[in-house]
């Protein structure tokens, strides 16, 4: 037996995080036992008589591996699941007006809406797809903009691929990420009808504050968004996601807020997603205030969870992206007059690429010269630059560089957000099993 080369040991306040990289198995323990657990797993056949049981379960886990196993071969096992190359993901981004302005949205919300002839594109593009490759599942993202602004485009097509979904006997799905303001009761029920298993709902704090950013005229944006993921949440997974600076992150009127508004039957529907607004400065937050809305959320009934690196939803290998312009793209953030936005949809449903598409090669394509990153140790948690990154790079240097400034620091809090995120699914399940308990007897 070996060690893996893909074992990471992260500290966290008075203990370390060991996790692997390939399976993300992950354990604490005290500082002063770090040593010990170190020399087991690095030296796994010389201590087995004495840590059998402990070495056995590292091996399930991954920290420890099979002399014949090859680590370059797990890996590309896990690039090409990730790869999804059964699935067909299409995001759709149907308008980029919205009818709030939150001041940290990288989106110009221009008057941009898609025509009727780009729907036609759209679809010859889904039954291209559909119809020629090996898909099982397909998927589309409503994204904007303020998508929902578009609701009889959502419906129009989502109708219309449901019923070549049920032809070509493929499952079809949809997820929204939306403010949430403009839905009803009557719009949640056929979104569901049509497909939508999973909305992204965003609050920027308490209502006072989530108010101040999101201004719906004479009514309380808060109140009306949280207000509908009350009723999505009866049915529907729902991500609730925090968006936070250092001005709003308030936990206890946060959470005050939430509870007083969201059912407690209701909340294990609820992942409460903590991410830091891009334009913030990670070195002004405290993140011990992070960490007690974590736990808040948790003693809550909330599910919380930390933003992590990982392979790009674009990386799939069926993924397209429209813009309200009709064009397409591998990417929502780019601008969609853009060079990075440089495919139509041809006759035939194929893409017509104007120019060389350089977000198209991953970090494994030859042509990418990532060198860098495939012999990194953390490749099975990054996976290098994201498209939109990978392309500039190509057309400046000729080759992906990695994009950290302080790798082992970035990466590492990284780690301890799988690490933490994994310890709540583990808190929610046990409550939810607690709770099927309960009501059985």
């Amino acid at each position: 037996m070996k060690s893996s080369k893909y074992n990471y040991i992260v500290e966290d306040g008075d203990g370390v995080v060991f996790y692997n990289g390939i399976t993300h198995g992950s354990f604490r323990i005290n500082h002063q036992n770090r040593h010990a657990y170190e020399t087991i797993i690095n030296h796994p056949d010389d201590n087995y008589e004495s840590f059998k049981s402990f070495i056995d379960k590292m091996l399930i886990e991954g920290f420890v591996i099979d002399d014949n196993v090859s680590e370059e071969d797990l890996v590309m096992q896990k690039y090409a699941a990730l790869k999804r190359s059964q699935d067909y993901t299409m995001m759709i981004l149907p308008t980029y007006e919205c009818n709030v302005r939150c001041w940290y949205c990288i989106q110009k919300h221009a008057n941009m809406w898609l025509s009727d002839e780009d729907v036609e594109r759209i679809k010859r593009r889904i039954s291209k797809v559909l119809e020629t490759e090996e898909i099982e599942n397909f998927q589309i993202s409503w994204f904007g903009g303020e998508p929902l602004l578009a609701y009889n485009r959502i419906v129009e097509i989502s109708e219309w691929a449901i019923e070549l979904c049920d032809k070509l006997n493929k499952k079809f799905y949809a997820n929204i990420t939306t403010n949430g303001t403009l839905l009803t009761k009557e719009r949640i029920e056929k979104l569901r009808q049509l497909g939508v298993v999973h909305y992204q709902i965003t609050i920027d704090g308490d209502k006072l504050t989530h108010d101040e950013i999101k201004v719906l005229g004479k009514n309380s944006a808060f109140d009306t968004s949280v207000a509908n993921i009350a009723e999505i949440a009866k049915h529907t997974p729902c991500v609730l996601r925090f968006n936070y600076t250092k001005e709003n992150l308030k936990p206890d009127l946060i959470i005050s807020d939430m509870k007083s508004r969201l059912p407690e039957e209701i909340r294990k529907n609820i992942k409460f997603l903590i991410y830091k607004v891009w334009q913030e400065n990670g070195e002004a937050v405290d993140l011990r205030e992070v960490h007690r809305l974590a736990n808040m959320a948790a003693e809550a009934g909330f599910q919380p969870s930390f933003e992590c690196v990982g392979m790009c939803y674009s990386d799939q290998k069926y993924f397209d992206c429209i813009f309200p312009n009709g064009r397409i793209g591998k990417c929502d953030n780019a601008d969609p007059n853009s060079t990075h936005v440089c495919g139509v949809v041809g006759d035939n449903g194929e893409i017509i690429w104007e120019k060389k598409n350089l977000s198209l090669l991953d970090v494994f394509d030859p042509e990418a010269k990532a060198t860098e990153c495939l012999e990194c140790r953390y490749l099975p948690i990054c996976w290098g630059p994201c498209p939109m990154k990978r392309e500039p790079m190509l057309q400046k240097y000729g080759e992906v560089r990695c994009v950290y400034a302080n790798k082992d620091k970035e990466i590492s809090e990284y780690i301890l957000n799988s690490y933490h995120n994994a310890l709540y699914q583990k808190r929610a399940h046990a409550a939810n099993n607690l709770s099927v308990l309960d009501c059985k007897e």
